[in-house]
């Protein structure tokens, strides 16, 4: 059998067990709802909310955290608890995500920027532990906020010049910015967005660094708040997540760079009003 044919194979099969896996846990907890169990009932919740914001952001790669932090704060999940969920399921999609544009992904280029993400991770997870989150929620928020509704706006022939500065400075700022709220995407995003690149160059920058930034954040976490466990609600997240990973990908493959770029600017205002939401 051909590589390119035992890989398609590979992968329909992948699909498929985890779109068992997904009627398992959803019909596990729907018939616990039923019967009366509340905890069930707020889980199953948290799985639609989970589903939902992937499939949004993995039409332009990021957001997750954004969107489904904003939810899981209207819920009362524990912060840092929230974080880890997201943490983790965002850690799938963006596997699945990395996978679908491998050949695309150019890891030479990608170093610096990945390990000065890396060394601020640290610092982004000691402010979750310690800091109050609305003082760096609010100053986020109305960061991404402005930044989106200026991108919506500027001339699609205004474009920045590639500087490893500001290469580092972007993996830098994402780093705090994914210990902190595990949205790590965030500045590298824009920063992609300023470029001037087609959409699928622009996801083989911050899709990888998104991933990397998780794993470190994972790693993190346990570090510096021992008591949290990874509990089995987290992994039983992951089919919801990789469900609406598969399904916001197919969409993003139909969209035109315009679109992408239209999404990508919405998604970040989206995401600095769920920052501020969760803050007020």
């Amino acid at each position: 059998m051909p590589p390119s044919r035992l890989s398609w194979l590979l992968g329909r099969v992948a699909v498929a067990l985890v779109a068992l896996w997904f009627v398992y846990e959803f019909a596990t907890l729907e018939t616990a709802a039923a019967h009366g169990d509340s905890s069930a009932a707020r889980t199953l919740l948290i799985a639609g909310i989970i589903a939902t914001s992937a499939l949004v952001s993995s039409i332009v790669g990021f957001a997750f955290s954004a969107i489904a932090g904003s939810a899981l704060a209207y819920l009362r999940v524990d912060p840092v608890h929230a974080v880890q969920t997201m943490v983790v399921c965002s850690t799938a999609i963006q596997l699945y995500a990395v996978w679908q544009i491998r050949a695309s992904i150019r890891w030479r280029e990608l170093w610096p920027t990945i390990a000065a993400g890396a060394v601020t991770v640290p610092l982004g997870v000691w402010m979750l532990l310690h800091v109050d989150p609305a003082v760096y929620r609010i100053g986020l928020g109305v960061f991404l906020s402005a930044y989106g509704t200026y991108a919506v706006l500027r001339p699609d022939n205004l474009v920045v010049r590639s500087n490893a500065w500001c290469d580092l400075a972007a993996g830098a700022l994402g780093g705090i910015a994914g210990g902190l709220a595990g949205f790590s995407g965030s500045f590298v995003t824009i920063w992609c967005s300023m470029r001037g690149w087609d959409k699928l160059r622009q996801r083989a920058v911050y899709q990888p660094f998104i991933l990397a930034m998780q794993v470190v954040t994972i790693v993190c976490l346990r570090l510096a708040a021992p008591d949290t466990k990874l509990a089995s609600q987290d992994v039983r997240f992951l089919p919801f997540a990789i469900i609406g990973a598969i399904a916001g990908f197919a969409l993003y493959q139909r969209m035109s760079n315009r679109q992408f770029q239209a999404a990508t600017s919405m998604l970040l205002i989206v995401s600095g009003l769920g920052l501020l939401g969760r803050s007020l």
